[in-house]
């Protein structure tokens, strides 16, 4: 129960005495009157109420009162008379008996007030009052060794009233089987200490109660002098059991909260701080009476924005809230923090109980490990993405290491790749299809500063128009439908490498400005990212198609053109370097053999003179498909040559075809493709499909077709 609410019940309780009674706080403050006190001063309760003994008693100023009040604390009562003043203004004798009582961990005096115009009795009143308060007062006359006291005193050390007054020794002898030795001599030493000195003391002890368990007083002692010298004293004793079996598990309670190592601290409904204990005020930087002049906006500057209104009024809606807010220390720095918030009711006002911990370190710790993760996940990402993109080349087979030549133009060619390979210079290939465009980019790679890495690989015709881009620069989590997580395009693998862009005449021309920003500035964002990356890569570029006449024609940019045509280099197709056909033969055959485990050795002359006449539209690629299809079908030491989808009369007649028309390149390779769907019977990829046959890629042959009008 707390001050406020005892005080209502001892005010109750007062209504049921026959006298006048008031109760008065230290500083004089009227805390309450009971009816008959009003009625004899003419005024209403509540107005008393807001007055204090100084407006009703003429005589006594604050001095006196003080006076009175340190009276009071050493003798726990004491009688004043005087005059009391009405609401008409008329004097009136009394004789008021003060006792002083504690409510909780707050002093009162209540007064009970006798007019002394009228024959009234007060002493039945006292004594129902000091039985109330528990307090027993008592006079020591030491002149006459004569020892009075209240009937509440006999009660409070729980032993028969005596029937006359006692001497001081007749008492200590009644008291000594109640108390030990010790407390008995500490009682015999203050109280003797005030007799000596003059001045008031007060003590605890604790005493056996008749039940057999302890009672703890508290004694009081104020000494009467004349001349220096101590002739009476008085003084009370008071019984606050009850109060210590409450104090004791509170002052615990306080001890391990103030001293408690999470931080703790309660914040009043108007926005201040009620209360921090010594770890909160420690770490913000504040003194204990410092930070309790503090609003929480102080602490919290956030709150400003939201609004603590808002703030208290979430939090007791919910009870409990658990928030994460940054703290701002004395000094400005701030920490980041977890605070558990609780909405407590406490004796009729409302609090916000905040439980802080610092999360300074374990933030540390998350952004030092979550950098480390980073780390690993981009060096995870980027092996396994080399990894993979390694995979999908060696699935493929290129052989880049194994340019197989007798060919003087074609060394030319080659002449041209040692000259440039140790320069940053951007390259274009440029050629039939099936003429090895990407084995002269390997070359370039392998011989250049930035051999060391991977060179990578995008085949801009085998890629949809709307995933270029991403497969290019990569893409953002949530770029577009599908993208479930961020990818890194294939610039930013080729970092310090080379990339190499086949088929670049297929690239988009909303897509060629981009790349002419990467040629030329060197950066780049993601699809989706606002964030621009830069990269360091070298740009080799293939293509079959005419990129002058492409630009003429406006589908292709003369800018870019210009850009990655710095080093041009023609690749000659297979059949102006005929003398090469007869090594070309051997080699796919030894290197097929060893794959299928066969032990080939053997090669018809007529696959050599059959072969040096075709005109293979269709270059390298086409011819080692023949060879590895020829292998394939063969079940002893000799080339099984016979059994290869291939006619003599198949050659392409540059010529013309009789009528003196010259085909174009268009004409020729829709009808080499034409004829390539007739033997699969309409198949267009897989094992056994025009694809294969052809030595092109699924998606290349798909996306020629379309070009050249051919359906499947």
């Amino acid at each position: 129960m707390n001050e406020t609410k005892m005080l209502e019940v001892y005010l109750s309780a007062s209504e049921l005495l026959q006298a006048a009674a008031v109760w008065l706080a230290s500083d004089g403050r009227i805390l309450g009157v009971n009816t008959l006190f009003s009625k004899e001063l003419g005024y209403s309760q509540e107005a008393l109420k807001g007055k204090s003994i100084f407006q009703i008693n003429p005589h006594i100023n604050l001095m006196d009162w003080k006076k009175i009040w340190k009276s009071l604390e050493a003798t726990g009562s004491s009688d004043i008379e005087s005059d009391h003043i009405t609401a008409d203004g008329k004097l009136y004798p009394i004789k008021m008996t003060a006792v002083m009582v504690d409510i909780g961990e707050e002093k009162v005096c209540i007064g009970i007030v006798k007019n002394l115009l009228e024959l009234t009795r007060y002493k039945d009143m006292l004594e129902l009052v000091t039985s109330m308060t528990k307090i027993g007062s008592y006079e020591l006359d030491l002149v006459a060794d004569e020892l009075i006291t209240t009937k509440e005193f006999y009660r409070v050390l729980e032993m028969d009233e005596a029937t006359q007054p006692l001497s001081r020794e007749c008492f200590r002898a009644l008291i000594k089987a109640q108390i030990s030795p010790d407390e008995l001599s500490n009682l015999d030493e203050i109280t003797d200490t005030a007799i000596r000195d003059g001045v008031p003391v007060e003590t605890e002890f604790a005493v056996i109660g008749k039940n057999g368990i302890d009672k703890h007083l508290r004694f009081y002692v104020y000494p009467l002098t004349k001349e220096g010298v101590t002739y009476k004293i008085y003084g009370a004793i008071q019984d606050i059991t009850q109060q210590k079996a409450t104090a004791q598990p509170l002052e615990l309670t306080k001890y391990l909260i103030d001293n408690a190592s999470e931080m703790i601290y309660w914040v009043k409904e108007d926005g201040r701080i009620r209360y921090s204990n010594q770890a909160f005020f420690s770490r913000m930087g504040y003194t204990e009476e410092e930070i309790t002049q503090l609003h929480i906006v102080d602490l919290v500057p956030d709150v400003l924005e939201i609004g603590w209104d808002n703030v208290f009024a979430l939090i007791k809606e919910n009870k409990t809230l658990v928030l994460e807010r940054n703290k701002q220390c004395k000094d400005g720095s701030l920490f980041p923090a977890q605070v558990f918030a609780n909405f407590v009711e406490f004796h009729g006002d409302a609090f916000i109980c905040k439980y802080v911990r610092d999360l300074s370190e374990i933030r540390q710790a998350e952004s030092e490990l979550r950098r480390a993760f980073d780390e690993i996940s981009a060096l995870k990402g980027r092996l396994e993405l080399e990894n993979s993109y390694l995979q999908s080349e060696i699935e493929v087979e290129y052989n880049f290491n194994n340019i197989v030549t007798t060919s003087e133009s074609y060394k030319s060619v080659l002449q041209q790749v040692h000259k440039v390979a140790n320069t940053d210079a951007t390259v274009l290939i440029t050629g039939e299809t099936g003429t090895g465009k990407e084995l002269l980019a390997r070359a370039i790679h392998s011989n250049s500063n930035r051999g060391k890495r991977q060179m990578i690989k995008v085949n801009c015709a085998a890629l949809p128009e709307n995933l270029i881009e991403s497969e290019l620069f990569g893409h953002e989590k949530g770029a577009f439908t599908g993208a479930i997580q961020r990818k890194p395009g294939r610039f930013e693998l080729a970092h310090r490498s080379t990339i190499f862009l086949d088929e670049i005449g297929e690239m988009p021309l909303e897509l060629q400005t981009k790349l002419l920003r990467v040629l030329q500035e060197g950066e780049f964002e993601r699809v989706g990212g606002s964030e621009t990356l830069h990269c360091d890569v070298r740009v080799i570029a293939a293509t079959n198609r005419n990129l002058e006449q492409m630009v003429q024609e406006g589908k292709f940019r003369q800018d870019l053109y210009y850009r990655i045509s710095v080093f041009p280099i023609h690749n000659i197709p297979l059949r102006e370097r005929k003398e090469d056909i007869a090594l070309l033969i051997r080699h796919f055959v030894k290197k097929f053999s060893i794959k299928t485990g066969k032990n080939i050795d053997k090669i018809p002359r007529r696959a050599f003179e059959i072969l040096e006449e075709y005109s293979f539209p269709g270059n390298i690629r086409e011819l080692e498909n023949i060879i590895e299809r020829s292998v394939i079908l063969s079940h002893q030491d000799v080339l099984n040559f016979d059994a290869i989808p291939f006619k003599a009369k198949e050659k392409i007649h540059l010529e013309g075809n009789g009528n003196g028309h010259f085909k174009s390149l268009e004409e020729i390779q829709r009808e080499h493709i034409l004829n390539a769907l007739k033997k699969t019977q309409g198949r267009v990829s897989g094992p056994a499909g025009a694809a294969r046959l052809l030595g092109l890629n699924d998606k290349t042959l798909f996306s020629k077709m379309a070009k050249l009008g051919i359906h499947e």
